[in-house]
Parts: C-alpha cells; sequence; structure tokens
C-alpha cells in the first residue's frame, strides 16, 4: 500500500516520533512507499521559516525529502482540485482549498492520506488512515 502524509503526520516525523517512524519503517520492509506533494512541502517549509531553528529545522526536512517520494502539484492535480472543490459545494460541506488540492493529489494516485484532520472523510473516493 502507498501512503500520502498529510502536513500533521509529516511534522511529527520531523519532531521525532519514534513509534511513528518505527510503524513507517515497518511498513516499508513490506513494501509500502510513502510520499508527500508540493502542498505539503510548502507547509513544512513554512514550519520551517517561521521556527526559531531554521536550520537545524531546514537539515531535518532535507533529510526527510530524502526518504519520501514528492508528487507534483500538476495540471490533472488541479483539474481533480477542481471537482473535488466542486463535488464539496454541492454537498454543502466545503473543505480548506491546501486540503482539496492534497485529497487530489491523493485520488489521482490512488495512495492513502495519513492524516488527523477529520475533514478529509468528506471527500469521496479518498482513503485515509491516521497512525497518531
Amino acid at each position: 500500500m502507498n501512503y500520502l502524509f498529510d502536513t500533521n503526520h509529516a511534522s511529527k516525523i520531523l519532531e521525532g516520533n519514534k513509534t511513528l517512524s518505527l510503524k513507517i519503517g515497518a511498513f516499508k520492509n513490506s513494501g509500502s512507499r510513502f510520499f508527500i506533494s508540493m502542498s505539503i512541502l510548502g507547509e513544512l517549509f513554512f514550519a520551517v521559516y517561521a521556527s526559531k531553528r531554521k536550520e537545524k529545522n531546514l537539515q531535518q526536512l532535507k533529510l526527510f525529502l530524502e526518504d519520501v517520494i514528492l508528487l507534483d502539484y500538476d495540471i490533472k492535480a488541479a483539474e481533480e482540485f477542481g471537482k473535488i472543490q466542486a463535488e464539496q459545494k454541492a454537498k454543502g460541506k466545503p473543505i480548506p482549498s491546501i486540503d482539496a488540492q492534497i485529497a487530489a493529489v491523493a485520488r489521482i494516485h490512488s495512495v492513502t492520506v495519513l492524516t488527523t484532520d477529520q475533514h478529509f472523510n468528506l471527500v469521496d473516493g479518498l482513503n485515509i488512515d491516521n497512525w497518531l
């Protein structure tokens, strides 16, 4: 199975959450792959540059990036984003734009989103899980 980290899971890895890191390691050993999207990368860079320990956090982020696969936010993802936002509007249950971008990338690549955010449950055709 393949997984896309939401920012809350990626942040916990960067903070050194051992339980999460061990679980990821076990899943990698069984063939799972782990991804982040450009939207998530932007949020992680924001966290780095808004922190008091920029250099240390930037170094940790760069190491993290060596261990995940980066998924582009391309035309296909932008179209899927538009579909998701329209679907959510029709349901009367909008979600934040950044999360719709993450959901779009996950849906087109058929990966499970690892997140603590409950509003991802509102998006049809999206697999989610919470490892925190």
